[in-house]
């Protein structure tokens, strides 16, 4: 089951990636997008707050249960990283880019990087879930 919410939780740093990496290229190709200004509207902040309510719970028990059968804090501490950037940057992005301490080009390669980081962290914690297993069970 933990292996489920890991795959659930990877899927969806993918989907933020992909619509992070998408939206601009898709703007380009429908005019009525290209006056959305990604990253500065009620819709990317409502993307990013929505999404993170199912990244959050969803992972935390991925890695409680993945730590619980393996006893390994590394992709804990890998996956938390992850999603502390994507925490931190949907909740702050706009405050930033609205006081030009980050470019527009920054808040969008931060989501990407943070949601690697974190989709790292979750097929770190499968791995480790499933070495542990079949390490116990060549000792069975």
């Amino acid at each position: 089951m933990q292996a489920y919410f890991d795959r659930f939780a990877i899927l969806l740093s993918g989907a933020c990636a992909i619509h992070c990496i998408l939206f601009p290229l898709i703007a380009i190709f429908i005019p009525f997008l290209t006056t959305i200004q990604h990253g500065h509207t009620f819709h990317e902040f409502w993307f990013h707050q929505f999404i993170l309510i199912f990244i959050l719970p969803i992972s935390l028990v991925a890695l409680y249960s993945g730590y619980r059968y393996h006893r390994k804090w590394i992709p804990i501490l890998v996956s938390m990283t992850g999603l502390s950037i994507l925490t931190l940057n949907a909740l702050f992005a706009g405050h930033m880019l609205s006081l030009h301490i980050i470019p527009h080009e920054a808040e969008t390669l931060v989501t990407i990087a943070g949601g690697i980081v974190h989709a790292v962290g979750h097929i770190y914690n499968m791995l480790e879930t499933q070495k542990t297993h079949n390490h116990s069970s060549d000792h069975n």
